[in-house]
């Protein structure tokens, strides 16, 4: 018996390498070749497993593990900060989209509890490949990329209010699902109540012991599972319960470093084992799971667009944020894989999910490459049949600006520091940018500014640029989606300006480039820092690296910048 685990393990384990690592080749999220390795391996496949029952109990390790790490990550003050919009937009789209899936699972001849399990699984997103998608575009710092992670955040929370309940689901009483909840409750306060009073001398003490403060987390993560149980929820439950509760210690991150190998393990077994959980008894199944694939991707704009006009954010973030969260969740798979173990549900609704998972997550990633000419499209018809595409649209054509001013493109990082010392050496200035909240803040801090997407040259030129003496764009091409400086640079020139025309470079190479193509200054943001660095490294020779570290916190401190 143990021989036949070992080989069952040994080859999950070779089966997922393999297939993970094709699946990286082809660029797509190594989930689904986990996924594929368990078809591969299973019943529907080369039945190579015959004994699954021990994979996936030890998937189960792996599957807690994955849920204490998901709530180690959650940043409590980051959801509280993440803003209004985010939780507004990811409440309305959790609920709509559960609403309209189990409607449309109903409609399909789903059983009720079936329907249920599906429109809610269905709406949650992925984290994973979201995070992963806007991380490799560089573009998790820009306004969509916010609002999509304030989402995520928002489903993770609803995801945990939804396995509280979900042992009573099949019992549509309030009491039982009153009781659940106090249940849930109850085990949320004595995690807490721990994490405030207990763990924290307990974590001191272990703090200079790296090992016995990784066996500390995993002895806290069972712990919670424990009291889970006891208190009639699952393993899955009681590990994200436990990671929330120590998210907050400054020793947290050393504890997602030390367990991830762990997790990393266990996961790989746990998606393998889904993945020999599916089961495909016609061709109707996946036709099924492609049509339900489209539905999420449909439910995401139908709920996602209209809650960010509403909100003034505009059409291009509502595009964007709908695009980017349009795929199922790992955490769906979860959900219904314990959702199986209650017996709600049958292996089937786990795999027609699986295979949204797969489909949605691969599409995602094609649909995220298109997202900004398809977000320009849309604007561009919002435009055409009279709509606003934000309420801020109209401030950049009421204000043509003034003589000699200073038109800043874009306002990320570099030109928040620039409006700051802008402003402070009483330089006319006047920002483009279409994100809301930064034009917010510009106003607020009385910087004339206008709704301008710098990738829409006629919208540019619709705001005013004939009076200024500079124009810099302070975006960098690694950021710039729809345009490049070299294409901004060009415009400018067409349009014979007498300002001087600013921008900025990726490379040495690149300045060379755009100084042939007319520029009169390139930034070139690496060659100016090494500058600056020559004169730190000589005053430290000097003797006086304390007087510049006193004098640059001092005007650290000073600076009011857009964003901080």
């Amino acid at each position: 018996m143990h021989s036949e685990l070992l080989f069952a393990i040994g080859l999950s384990i070779i089966a997922a390498s393999l297939l993970g690592y094709l699946t990286q080749l082809l660029r797509q999220p190594i989930i689904l070749g986990y996924i594929v390795a368990g078809i591969v391996l299973g019943p529907q496949g080369l039945r190579l497993i015959s004994r699954q029952e021990e994979i996936t109990l030890l998937s189960e390790l792996g599957l807690a593990f994955l849920l204490f790490i998901v709530g180690l990550e959650i940043d409590l003050k980051k959801f509280r900060s993440s803003g209004q919009p985010s939780a507004i937009i990811g409440v309305f789209q959790v609920v709509l989209c559960s609403a309209l899936g189990v409607w449309v699972a109903s409609l399909l001849h789903f059983p009720p509890l079936s329907a249920l399990y599906l429109g809610v699984t269905l709406a949650f997103s992925s984290t994973m490949v979201v995070v992963k998608l806007l991380s490799d575009r560089s573009e998790l710092d820009t306004l969509p990329g916010r609002i999509s992670l304030g989402v995520l955040l928002v489903q993770d929370v609803l995801a945990i209010v939804a396995l509280a309940t979900q042992g009573n689901v099949n019992h549509p009483s309030p009491i039982p699902i009153i009781l659940s909840l106090f249940q849930g409750v109850g085990l949320v306060g004595i995690s807490f109540a721990a994490s405030k009073f207990l763990l924290p001398r307990m974590f001191r003490s272990v703090a200079q012991n790296p090992e016995l403060m990784l066996v500390l987390s995993i002895a806290w993560c069972f712990a919670m599972c424990w009291f889970a149980l006891l208190a009639g929820f699952s393993i899955a439950m009681g590990a994200l319960i436990a990671g929330v509760s120590i998210s907050t210690y400054p020793y947290s991150h050393e504890v997602i470093v030390k367990i991830r190998s762990l997790r990393d393990f266990f996961v790989t077994l746990f998606f393998v084992s889904l993945g020999m959980q599916i089961v495909v008894t016609s061709a109707s199944t996946i036709f099924m799971g492609l049509f339900l694939s489209l539905f999420i991707i449909v439910s995401r704009i139908i709920t996602i667009f209209p809650a960010a006009l509403s909100l003034k954010l505009g059409g291009r973030v509502g595009i964007l944020t709908s695009i980017a969260l349009a795929q199922s969740s790992e955490f769906s798979l979860v959900i219904a894989a314990i959702g199986v173990t209650y017996g709600h549900i049958k292996p089937e609704i786990v795999s027609l999910i699986a295979i949204t998972l797969v489909v949605t997550s691969t599409l995602t990633t094609y649909l995220v490459r298109l997202s900004h000419p398809v977000a320009r499209i849309v604007v561009d018809t919002m435009k055409r049949l009279g709509f606003n595409e934000s309420a801020m649209a109209d401030e950049g054509k009421a204000d043509q600006g003034q003589e000699g001013e200073i038109v800043l493109l874009g306002c990320h990082r570099l030109g928040s520091a620039l409006v700051h010392e802008l402003v402070k050496a009483g330089h006319p200035l006047r920002v483009f940018d279409f994100n809301p909240v930064v034009l917010e803040r510009l106003k607020a801090m009385g910087v004339p500014a206008a709704y301008v997407d710098i990738s829409h040259f006629d919208a540019i030129e619709a705001a005013g640029i004939e009076r200024a003496s500079i124009i810099v764009c302070t975006v960098s091409d690694e950021y710039l989606r729809g345009t490049s400086n070299a294409g901004i640079l060009q415009f400018m020139r067409a349009r014979e300006l007498k300002a001087a025309v600013v921008v900025q470079a990726n490379s040495v190479e690149h300045a060379v480039e755009l100084y042939a193509a007319g520029a009169d200054y390139v930034m070139l943001p690496s060659v100016l820092t090494a500058s600056q660095m020559v004169g730190v490294i000589q005053e430290y020779e000097k003797g006086n690296l304390g007087d510049i570290r006193k004098k640059a916190i001092g005007e650290l401190g000073a600076r009011d910048e857009v964003l901080t």
